[in-house]
């Protein structure tokens, strides 16, 4: 899983353009405008930290983290765009890792929104379209793990489901199912834990699925040869699949983002 690089490419794979990163790892996310994305970046306290990126992978700021010991990669955006959700970690005192959220604009307003369990990581996943909802993974390692949903005004987080999922969750664009997978199958969940849709294709592993911003259809990665996956689109039941890439390399961490493209 050596990082190599990020691309932006169009649903049918054309006009792929790699974008430059201020960290070593990939994984971001689009805003919900589609004109940002949000990566991880190395502070220069050695500390990990929250770049916003162009498109072009021009850096437009870096996150400041308004704690002394925190670490925290931001990448989750609130449905408005106002926020952005993060992993947190402290290096010193474990009992501060969970999920916190900070202002998309300069980092402050820091709020912490779980509390991870000793030996056990909290990675973010989505809020709900409207807001009052986030979705997440607990896990002790990288594993699969169950997904919970946690209000964001506060409370305690409640199970969404006993199945152990690979990926944190996406919510649907209406709010009532979560977007995830497990086992090699593409699943969606409704809000009870209920399987509303489960997608899964003999002698292929998918995962790590994402809506388009309509919810009309799905990106994912499918792999048949273990450390080699390609990107895929499909509609959400598995249907008018398409091949976006096609290369020897193992294409992960897919997101989508807004735009007439």
């Amino acid at each position: 899983h050596t990082f190599i690089s990020t691309h932006v490419a169009r649903p049918d794979g054309s006009a792929e353009t790699e974008i430059p990163l201020p960290g070593p790892e990939g994984g971001g996310r689009w805003s919900r405008a589609g004109n940002q994305i949000a990566v991880m970046t190395v502070l220069g306290d050695e500390r990990i930290g929250t770049a916003v990126i162009a498109p072009d992978g021009t850096v437009d700021r870096v996150l400041d983290i308004p704690d002394q010991s925190l670490n925290l990669v931001c990448v989750v955006w609130s449905p408005d765009d106002s926020r952005l959700a993060c992993e947190a970690w402290d290096e010193k005192d474990p009992s501060r890792g969970g999920i916190y959220t900070v202002r998309a604009s300069d980092g402050a307003d820091l709020k912490r929104l779980t509390t991870a369990p000793s030996g056990m990581v909290d990675l973010p996943g989505d809020f709900s379209p409207d807001g009052t909802q986030f979705v997440f993974k607990r896990v002790a390692d990288e594993e699969d793990g169950p997904l919970l949903i946690v209000d964001i005004a506060g409370g305690e987080p409640r199970p969404l489901s006993t199945e152990l999922f690979e990926d944190a969750g996406r919510f649907s664009a209406d709010g009532a199912s979560v977007l995830t997978s497990a086992g090699g199958s593409i699943v969606v969940v409704d809000l009870d834990g209920e399987v509303q849709q489960r997608v899964a294709e003999a002698g292929s592993f998918l995962f790590g699925p994402v809506w388009s911003p309509d919810g009309r259809w799905i990106a994912f990665s499918r792999t048949t040869t273990g450390f080699r996956a390609d990107i895929f689109i499909s509609r959400p039941d598995g249907t008018e699949r398409r091949q976006v890439t096609e290369t020897s390399a193992n294409e992960i961490d897919v997101d989508w983002g807004a735009g007439d493209d």
